[in-house]
């Protein structure tokens, strides 16, 4: 057990004292090498470098990526939010729904939780207030709409899970669609209520007025058609995807750079594309890409060595060795992923903990791809819980308020989450009914 603590107390500390995540598993690694199995084992490291660098998996998240940064900087988040909005606006609440139900549509389209809470949140957080919305009631609905952009497929957090732990990342996507639905449904009632309850949440108006953020083109003008014409490429580029993928018509890679291509063309076809976006795209694409494969590489080192030690087994042994109730193990699972969601960005969180969690989850008995939607909700509730919730940052710099009215505003909806997260654990099947089905 001397080399588990050894490997446990070099990784901790190393992200103790700041060292970004990627660079402390890399780290943790090749120290580990050295002192447990001898520097011949280094050669491991051009290895994983060159068989995760060239790999044809490794395309899939980076072109996802793109079709994402596309379609939010070509202001198809404005478009979905800003239709769906005149559809709800007789609910009681009703642009926060349609807040919602916009971080649902977008989360197919995005695969990032950031990514939708910023590309809603920047203009239905500012109409919101405009029409009297209570300012933190705005916001923490737009932060809890943004999670669905890590359960909903094409997810970064699926691709990043399947890549780590070798499960099929197209079953992963089938498997987050009716937990994803399910939390929508769960945040769209829980707005809804509190709006009947407090109506002094949701202000003195329910119809969108403002000039900047909702006029677009004429927009308070436009058809029942013309709003059709702004909704639909977006919509058909989500069925494309998910029928290219669930009919096996195309690899996830191959489904991935079609995704891209249609949200060039959408974008190109609205006339929303110059050469500054164009470039800004490609600069946020590469950074966001360089960063994930990088960590990727730097997990898989890490899995290499705790395999060559044996350290899985060893902490899987050690666990049940205590602990002989599956569901308090993944219970303790939970808390755990919960405490990282605090402290470490969600790709980080899985890379690190995926190589001591998975192999004690399996033994257990849990289903690979159960494991990976419940390990993302918890990422999700992390994603809303300071010091490092990256949602609460995100909206409080995009939408210019305040941090504390972010965390106070977004905290009721943690337990949706949560609640959401019981159901699942209790009824594992919701998330394996459609992978069950169609493969």
């Amino acid at each position: 057990m001397f080399d588990l603590a050894v490997v446990f107390s070099i990784l901790i500390g190393s992200i103790f004292i700041g060292v970004p995540v990627a660079f402390a598993l890399c780290f943790t690694a090749v120290t580990s090498m050295l002192i447990f199995l001898g520097p011949v084992h280094l050669i491991q490291v051009v290895s994983v470098v060159i068989s995760q660098g060239t790999s044809y998996n490794q395309l899939i998240a980076p072109s996802f990526i793109l079709m994402a940064e596309l379609l939010s900087q070509g202001r198809v988040a404005f478009d979905i939010y800003y239709v769906l909005s005149k559809r709800m606006q007789k609910l009681k609440g009703g642009l926060a729904v349609a807040a919602i139900a916009a971080c649902t549509v977008f989360a197919a389209l995005c695969g990032s939780s950031p990514a939708t809470a910023a590309s809603i949140g920047r203009t239905s957080v500012k109409e919101m207030t405009e029409l009297k919305y209570d300012q933190r009631f705005s916001v923490g609905a737009v932060a809890a709409g943004g999670t669905l952009g890590l359960l909903i497929p094409p997810s970064i957090q699926f691709i990043m899970y399947g890549i780590v732990t070798e499960t099929s990342i197209v079953r992963l996507f089938a498997a987050g669609i009716l937990p994803g639905l399910l939390l929508s449904f769960m945040l769209m009632v829980f707005v809804i209520a509190r709006a009947n309850m407090n109506p002094s949440l949701v202000g003195i108006s329910q119809t969108p007025k403002s000039p900047e953020s909702v006029k677009h083109d004429g927009a308070d003008q436009e058809t029942f058609m013309q709003d059709m014409i702004k909704i639909v490429p977006p919509l058909l580029l989500i069925v494309g995807i998910l029928g290219s993928l669930y009919s096996g018509l195309a690899t996830p890679t191959e489904v991935a750079a079609v995704g891209a291509m249609g949200a060039l063309f959408i974008v190109v076809a609205m006339r929303r594309l110059n050469k500054s976006l164009f470039f800004n795209i490609l600069r946020d694409t590469t950074r966001s890409s360089c960063m994930i494969i990088f960590t990727i590489m730097s997990g898989m080192l890490l899995s290499y060595t705790v395999s060559s030690l044996g350290l899985a087994a060893k902490f899987s042994n050690l666990i049940l060795s205590m602990v002989t109730n599956k569901w308090l193990i993944v219970t303790s699972c939970y808390v755990i992923w919960l405490i990282l969601g605090c402290l470490l960005d969600p790709l980080s969180m899985i890379v690190l903990t995926m190589p001591f969690m998975y192999p004690l989850l399996t033994a257990c008995g849990f289903d690979p791809i159960w494991i990976g939607v419940v390990s993302t909700l918890c990422v999700n509730i992390g994603m809303l819980t300071p010091p490092v919730g990256l949602n609460l940052f995100v909206l409080s710099s995009v939408c210019k308020i305040p941090m504390k009215d972010v965390i106070i505003g977004t905290f009721p909806y943690v337990f949706v989450l949560i609640a959401c997260l019981i159901i699942l654990t209790i009824f594992p099947g919701i998330s394996l009914f459609i992978p069950n089905m169609l493969f």
